[in-house]
């Protein structure tokens, strides 16, 4: 479901203004590596890089105060626990925010193609043709490169999220320094596993930013 306020075109507007104008948006701007993205799917990539780029800060802030718990555990852990899990219920909640902007730009890009193939269906001249179904081409090319980043981090950051949430649930019903001594060994995977994370993150969100640039 599509949250309102989200930086998604709707497809009547998409396929209405294809008619007039998507045969000039295919050739306006030439074939690139990456493709230049035409303007609705650059601005559903704005929203996804916009999440990820809160994602990221928001990943230090739980990691930071998990270490601030694990490594200067006080008298009353009460604190520092609440601090935790409190910042890892921001962690999902924008994990979630992240998770429904990928899917509504990926309705717009299924929606612009809908519009490029109705539009190449209706060209006469072949070499036109050719030259549209081109520029279809490189736009998927781009945007499956993106996709490919973020499956991949989405699979590594699986794991590296259910350590956050077993650590929350252990200490839940354990809050005392033997405790922190059991969970220890899953709280050393986040922090071993962090920097890999952000690493892919970050590459995430340089692939969004070339393909915003390019416009």
């Amino acid at each position: 479901m599509i949250k309102s306020g989200m930086n998604v075109p709707s497809w009547r507007a998409i396929l209405a203004s294809s008619a007039a104008g998507l045969v000039v948006t295919m050739f306006s701007v030439g074939c690139s590596t990456p493709a230049s993205l035409p303007p609705k799917i650059a601005v559903g990539l704005d929203g996804l890089r916009n999440e990820a780029v809160s994602l990221r800060g928001q990943i230090e802030k739980t990691v930071g105060a998990l270490n601030e718990l694990m490594s200067k555990p006080q008298a009353d852990l009460s604190p520092q626990f609440q601090s935790y899990t409190h910042e890892l219920g921001i962690l999902q909640d924008r994990i979630e925010k992240a998770r429904q902007q990928r899917g509504a730009t990926d309705t717009v890009v299924k929606e612009q193609f809908m519009a490029w193939d109705e539009s190449l269906k209706q060209l006469h001249n072949e070499a036109t043709r050719e030259g549209a179904a081109e520029r279809r081409a490189d736009t998927d090319e781009t945007y499956s490169g993106i996709k490919e980043k973020i499956v991949t981090l989405r699979n590594e950051a699986n794991p590296f999220l259910n350590d956050l949430k077993d650590v929350r649930q252990y200490l839940n019903s354990d809050l005392t320094k033997e405790g922190l001594s059991t969970i220890e060994p899953t709280a050393n995977r986040v922090f071993e596993q962090k920097d890999n994370i952000i690493n892919r993150l970050d590459e995430v969100i340089q692939s969004l930013d070339t393909a915003i640039k390019s416009q």
